[in-house]
C-alpha cells in the first residue's frame, strides 16, 4: 500500500506551513498600533477641549452673575450724608409753600405800602393867640383787598415845621408807645387827632428855651413808612 505522507520521527503528521500553534496569542500588526495611538490622541484632545470649554462657560457665568447683581442693586445715599439740593426744592415764587417747603411770610395780611395813604389836616386855617391847633392824621386803605395796618402810637408822628426849622414832633417826648394792628376794608379810613399846645420840642425831649412866634407853619403826618402831603396853617 502507498504511504499517506511523510511522518515525523514520532510518527505524527506535520503541517506543511510554518508558524505558531493554535494555542499561541497572535501579535498585533503595526497598522493596529498606529490606529490605536491616533484614537488615543483624539480622545485626549477631546477631553482637553471639553475642560477648556467648561472653564470658559464657568467664567462667563460667574462674570455675568456679578454684573447682574451689581446692576440690580439700587443706588442708596449713606445715612449720615446730607442730600444735595433736589429740583423740587428750586420752584418758582408763588408756588404752594406745602409743595416746596417754603414758609409763608410773617407779614401776610399786612397792607402793602402802596395801598396805605396818609393825609394831614388841621381843624382851621388860622389860629388866634391862645388857640391850639387840632392836628389830624387820616389813613386809608387804597387797595382792593382787606388788609391790616399798624395804627399804633409807635407808627404815628405829628410834625410841625417852619421853613427849614423843625418846630415840633410828637415823637420827641412820647412815652409808652404801643402797636395797634387794625384791619381795613378797601377804601376804609381811620383818623387820629393830636392837640398841639404851640410848644417847641427837641429830640430826646430836651429842654427848649423859646416857643413858636406868630407866622405860617406846616403840618406833616407820618405813619410808618407813609408820609402825608403838607397842610399849611397860620398862628396869630
Amino acid at each position: 500500500m502507498a504511504a499517506n505522507g511523510p511522518r515525523s520521527s514520532a510518527g505524527q503528521k506535520t503541517s506543511g506551513v510554518s508558524g505558531r500553534g493554535p494555542g499561541s496569542p497572535r501579535k498585533p500588526s503595526q497598522a493596529v498600533y498606529r490606529r490605536r495611538r491616533i484614537v488615543l490622541a483624539l480622545l485626549v484632545l477631546a477631553v482637553l477641549g471639553a475642560l477648556a470649554w467648561a472653564g470658559v462657560v464657568v467664567a462667563a457665568t460667574l462674570s455675568g452673575g456679578k454684573e447682574d447683581a451689581t446692576a440690580s442693586e439700587p443706588f442708596q445715599t449713606a445715612p449720615d450724608s446730607t442730600p444735595g439740593p433736589s429740583a423740587e426744592a428750586e420752584r418758582t415764587p408763588g408756588s404752594s409753600p406745602k409743595a416746596t417747603g417754603e414758609t409763608k411770610p410773617a407779614d401776610e395780611g399786612i397792607c402793602p405800602p402802596s395801598a396805605v395813604k396818609v393825609e394831614a389836616a388841621t381843624d382851621a386855617a388860622a389860629y388866634a393867640a391862645g388857640s391850639n391847633p387840632l392836628l389830624t392824621l387820616a389813613v386809608t386803605n387804597t387797595g382792593t383787598e382787606p388788609c391790616k395796618i399798624n395804627v399804633g402810637t409807635t407808627q404815628m408822628e405829628f410834625i410841625v415845621t417852619s421853613g427849614s426849622d423843625r418846630i415840633f414832633s410828637s415823637a420827641d417826648c412820647q412815652d409808652g408807645a404801643e402797636d395797634l394792628l387794625k384791619e381795613f376794608e378797601p377804601g376804609a379810613t381811620e383818623k387820629a387827632n393830636f392837640t398841639w399846645e404851640r410848644l417847641r420840642s427837641a429830640p430826646g425831649c430836651a429842654a427848649v428855651a423859646s416857643n413858636p412866634n406868630p407866622g405860617w407853619y406846616v403840618y406833616t403826618a407820618r405813619l410808618g413808612e407813609a408820609t402825608s402831603e403838607k397842610a399849611v396853617f397860620q398862628l396869630d
